[in-house]
């Protein structure tokens, strides 16, 4: 499979593939900054998926082969948006001579988050609240500095490169933030291999009836019981599992069959 990527996503995209005997060819040969940047220097104009769709598109335009995968991240949203930092990642692999698409996800919260220059030791004390392989950026008046890793590099570029002939109002205006590339985000890594985990599950899901890849839950269906009164829930009963080429589905009870009370409008109201 043809992997685009400019910040080395193989590394986690290649291992849950390779166990299906899959080898990725990988391609740097698009700059693929132009679709955007997490930085906001080149604004981001296609939704994540349309961003995964294109991307997997182009490397397999770029590399000749039929198979190509594309992998876009994105944050905000979530379960409790503005009070907790989400990452979704989405893996969409493209077969350019079936024309099918099969699109793998993952999300989860990420601790990784900005604080405003203020002193040497308060950034001490934040970069040391992260893991020790995230980088970071400096935002400043004249631009951004990326790709710094540790309180050491980012103190030396500060003392050195930015805040030298600044006014205090200009100093107290600088940010660092996190480097959201995925070879500088390590919370980010997780989220991205466990895409591939599932889209390599998702291609040895094969369909009872055509033996098409990818037979899986599309919707679910709500109404599981409440353990106490037996009243419906919001939560799933089954789901629908269903064959994107020839449109097969089966019902698929959930694993639980019966729901917490909190979760009751009756019992919980």
């Amino acid at each position: 499979m043809a992997l685009l990527t400019r910040h080395a996503k193989d590394e986690w995209i290649a291992p849950p593939l390779l166990s299906l005997g899959v080898t990725l060819s990988v391609t740097d040969a698009f700059d693929t900054d132009q679709l955007g940047t997490f930085s906001g220097e080149v604004e981001r104009k296609l939704t994540p998926l349309e961003c995964a769709r294109r991307k997997a598109q182009l490397a397999c335009e770029l590399t000749g082969l039929d198979f190509g995968l594309g992998s876009e991240g994105s944050f905000g949203g979530g379960p409790m948006p503005g009070l907790l930092n989400w990452d979704e990642e989405l893996l969409v692999f493209w077969d350019r001579s079936a024309g099918q698409e099969i699109v793998a996800y993952a999300a989860g919260p990420v601790r990784v988050s900005s604080c405003q220059w203020r002193s040497p030791e308060r950034l001490e004390a934040h970069i040391a609240a992260n893991d020790a392989k995230q980088a970071w950026i400096i935002r400043h008046p004249a631009g951004v500095m990326k790709g710094l890793c540790g309180a050491a590099e980012l103190l030396d570029q500060l003392h050195h490169t930015v805040l030298p002939g600044m006014s205090d109002d200009q100093a107290a205006s600088i940010t660092i933030e996190p480097d959201l590339r995925a070879m500088h985000c390590p919370e980010r890594q997780i989220y991205i291999y466990q895409a591939a985990q599932q889209l390599a599950a998702r291609l040895q899901s094969l369909c009872p009836r055509c033996a098409a890849v990818n037979f899986w839950p599309s919707t679910q269906v709500p109404g599981l019981p409440c353990e106490d009164c037996g009243a419906p829930t919001p939560l799933p009963l089954a789901a629908i599992v269903q064959c994107q080429c020839c449109e097969y589905e089966i019902r698929q009870p959930v694993e639980h069959t019966v729901a917490d009370p909190q979760h009751c409008s009756w019992c919980n109201p």
